[in-house]
């Protein structure tokens, strides 16, 4: 009989977590050097659906290694890129900003728990980043302003480096995550 090992998702979670904030950080950026946002924006939300569908699979692979804290946290991910989509593309009709700082709030609980359960440094900030980006989103919505477009590609393209870094040196185990 042959036994088999469970593949843990955290490193192809990370890539999916970095490749997405660093399409929030180009859509921030271009917003606030006035260049055309709409048809990266749209590709944006039309990739948000299938990808949290590869995060709800991640969060399964997760539970299925045992690793709760993963399970939890790709679970809400995906929850937030699904809840991304509703509330960017519905924008103009509702005020979704509340819900963009509520999806905010939670990521920042997961970054205390990370920090509680001695998670790596780099996953906290990588969650305070997350955290800001969908902050600044519901103030880019709720006011429009430039500057929180500005903040949002900034926050975005540092997440994606360090999720980047940190997806690298798991999987190659020669990087120091911490």
């Amino acid at each position: 009989m042959s036994e088999t090992k469970r593949v843990d998702p955290t490193v192809a979670g990370l890539l999916l977590i970095g490749f997405i904030t660093l399409v929030f950080g180009i859509i921030g950026v271009q917003i606030f050097t006035g260049a055309d946002h709409t048809v990266m924006f749209d590709a944006a939300m039309k990739l948000l659906l299938p990808l949290s569908l590869i995060m709800f699979a991640f969060a399964y692979m997760a539970a299925k290694c045992g690793n709760g804290f993963a399970t939890a946290l790709f679970t809400f991910i995906a929850v937030a890129f699904y809840a991304t989509i509703y509330l960017a593309t519905n924008a103009g009709t509702d005020d979704n900003s509340l819900l963009f700082y509520i999806l905010g709030f939670f990521f920042v609980v997961f970054a205390m728990i990370a920090s509680l359960i001695g998670a790596p440094k780099l996953l906290v900030i990588l969650l305070v980043f997350v955290a800001l980006i969908y902050i600044f989103f519901g103030l880019f919505f709720d006011g429009g302003d430039s500057p929180y477009a500005g903040a949002i590609g900034l926050f975005g393209i540092l997440a994606f480096f360090i999720a980047t870094y940190m997806a690298i040196g798991l999987a190659t185990e020669r990087l120091p995550v911490v």
